[in-house]
């Protein structure tokens, strides 16, 4: 997690206030899809594809672990050609974020295997399989990072420390 938890100017270190952004911004995406879903019916690339964009877009400027913005330090702690970044992640963040893949994704392949035998032609049912298709794209990016905001219990912040100075 971030040293500073703020978002759009609400402080983040309780849970209770982290797992109301995840809950929203799940609804959000689901309503969007929804819509999307409906109102699209000509061109089948366009509602994949703008689910993915408010995917990456929550991904990286919400919930955080893929880019330099929101709750969650960037999981990548080496740039390429071995410069570090500023904010190194500790065994602990490590474990904790190898551990929310590893849930995450086992949905997200179930969905997928799922998505893929309903989306068959012996079921009949591809639009069925399609969307799970796509909620198993939208899971696997964001996922990780909402189970780890969701789970990581409130924090406190120490103040810096001020240094008393002897009375003159």
């Amino acid at each position: 997690m971030r040293d500073r938890m703020r978002l759009l100017g609400l402080n983040m270190t309780r849970r209770s206030n982290r797992r109301w952004v995840v809950a929203v911004t799940y609804a959000a995406l689901l309503a969007s899809g929804v819509v999307l879903w409906t109102l699209d019916r000509s061109e089948a690339l366009t509602f994949p594809f703008l689910l993915l964009v408010t995917s990456l877009f929550v991904n990286g400027v919400i919930f955080g672990g893929y880019g330099c913005w929101g709750l969650i330090r960037p999981f990548n702690t080496n740039k390429p050609f071995g410069f570090g970044t500023p904010s190194h992640n500790d065994e602990r963040d490590l474990r904790r974020r190898d551990r929310m893949h590893f849930y995450a994704y086992r949905i997200v392949v179930s969905l997928v295997v799922l998505g893929y035998f309903l989306g068959r032609d012996s079921f009949g049912h591809p639009q069925v399989g399609n969307a799970l298709l796509v909620g198993a794209l939208i899971l696997g990016l964001t996922l990780p990072q909402a189970l780890l905001l969701w789970i990581e219990p409130d924090m406190d912040f120490e103040a810096p420390a001020t240094p008393e100075y002897p009375p003159a």
